[in-house]
């Protein structure tokens, strides 16, 4: 039974040259806390100092500073960059991909993992989520790092050591593909194959599929006066009958591009929801939020009624023998219904920081007036920070950050607004980011001496 506890993490004896009282307290210590749940910041770190001693990842680094960055560790961000451009995307992601070497990444799986072995309790924890990535602002499709060697490690082996290392699953999230990128398109249906089996699929908190109406595409179609209500599966046959002026007729290829793309990405993952694995994220503004035309969920509902229509055309195409995904008409009305489900659990709640701070500021002046409608939540975010820079400690706040270390080491706090720099750095081997993120990083730094609550 007692195998089975804390995600299979096996109990023994620390077993690691250095120093004696601390390898002492973490035996006498070890069987209670592995037993009874305990957290690393639940332990004595006092008593606790030296035991992460000859790990490389740790090196110069309290037993605090290690237990506060590992707390609430939202992710280990080695890959940067988004090839899609959403205007509501909270890390105001840039479409530049860099990547961290994958013996970097590895190095610090390894020392968490040792390090968790000496003190006999998984060291990372979250009070809140339950998930932990290996990005911040990366769609899944683009999810994998290369070795020295130029060998890839994909999303899937990623996941596998995220869960193992940190008792936490990944999180595969994508926003889609132009379906014309065949590159992308290959990557895509191998993630789906290897996905569809429980080993790979197990280490995975959630997958999904990202629809909204602040896709670049279809925003464009819209302003330049598209009604998605025209809408039709079937394209006109006859050219010569049309009265559309070129920006009309502009407009309606834009859309229809953007319709038949997010078609092909629900299409290459239907395998993954006739087997139940996979979700959507459907976002929109509700009407309380003036002057943002386009971005409300009622609006888009149209929009995907129009990709239900379109998709359920490719599945009847299918159905003919040109492609495997659907194989009779009892799976295309499951697989319809499945998605019919899904389309249905749209959400209002938004993050007003990054990109869609910029989409609002456009849409009334500059002014922030009335931001307080997308999100509740960023006023809190405004207070709690003013609360931490006045006091000059964390027990000063009434929520608890979460973390993110980025792949020079250097570890943050995070609320889903604001990202504060701490002094805390792990030795990762990789130069220091000169911009570490898109979005703005605050000039206040969180020091050791103002970490009086983990």
């Amino acid at each position: 039974m007692l195998s089975t506890i804390h995600n299979n993490f096996q109990y023994s004896n620390a077993s690691f040259t250095g120093y004696k009282e601390a390898k002492t307290y973490a035996n006498i210590t070890r069987l209670y806390n592995w037993y009874n749940f305990k957290k690393l910041y639940e332990c004595n770190l006092t008593k606790l100092e030296g035991i992460q001693e000859g790990l490389k990842t740790f090196e110069g680094l309290s037993m605090k500073q290690i237990a506060f960055a590992l707390t609430d560790l939202h992710s280990i961000n080695v890959i940067r960059g988004c090839v899609n451009h959403c205007l509501h995307c909270y890390a105001n992601a840039q479409p530049f991909i860099s990547r961290t070497p994958f013996e970097s990444f590895k190095q610090i799986m390894d020392d968490i993992v040792a390090l968790r072995k000496r003190i006999g309790i998984n060291i990372i924890s979250h009070r809140g989520s339950n998930y932990t990535n290996c990005s911040f602002d990366v769609d899944g499709i683009d999810t994998h790092l290369f070795d020295k060697e130029g060998k890839k490690h994909d999303a899937v082996e990623l996941g596998r050591i995220i869960h193992n290392s940190l008792g936490y699953k990944m999180v595969f999230d994508t926003n889609g593909w132009d379906r014309n990128n065949l590159e992308r398109q290959q990557i895509a249906e191998d993630y789906v194959k290897q996905l569809l089996k429980h080993k790979n699929s197990r280490h995975f908190y959630q997958i999904n599929i990202s629809l909204n109406p602040f896709n670049p595409k279809y925003v464009k179609a819209i302003k330049d006066g598209y009604d998605p209500e025209t809408y039709s599966p079937f394209i006109p046959l006859d050219p010569v009958c049309k009265t559309k002026s070129p920006k009309e007729q502009k407009a309606e290829d834009l859309y229809r591009e953007y319709i038949k793309n997010e078609v092909n990405t629900l299409f290459t993952f239907t395998p993954l929801l006739l087997k139940g694995k996979l979700g959507t994220i459907i976002r929109g503004l509700d009407r309380s939020v003036t002057n943002m035309n386009g971005c409300y969920l009622d609006e888009y509902a149209i929009t995907l009624s129009n990709i239900l229509s379109q998709l359920k055309l490719a599945y009847e195409w299918d159905l003919c023998g040109e492609q495997k995904v659907i194989k009779s008409e009892k799976m295309l009305k499951k697989a319809l219904n499945g998605y019919l489900k899904l389309l249905n659990k749209g959400k209002y709640r938004l993050f007003s920081s990054g990109r869609m701070e910029n989409l609002y500021r456009s849409r009334h002046n500059g002014s922030l007036d009335g931001i307080w409608a997308i999100d509740s939540f960023r006023h809190r975010s405004e207070n709690n920070y003013n609360k931490l820079v006045a006091q000059r400690k964390i027990s000063a706040t009434d929520l608890g950050y979460l973390k993110m270390i980025n792949s020079d080491g250097k570890v943050y706090l995070y609320d889903n607004y604001a990202v504060i720099p701490t002094d805390i750095q792990l030795k990762t081997g990789t130069q220091n980011l000169a911009k570490p993120f898109s979005i703005k990083v605050k000039d206040f730094v969180v020091t050791e001496d103002m970490i009086d609550r983990i």
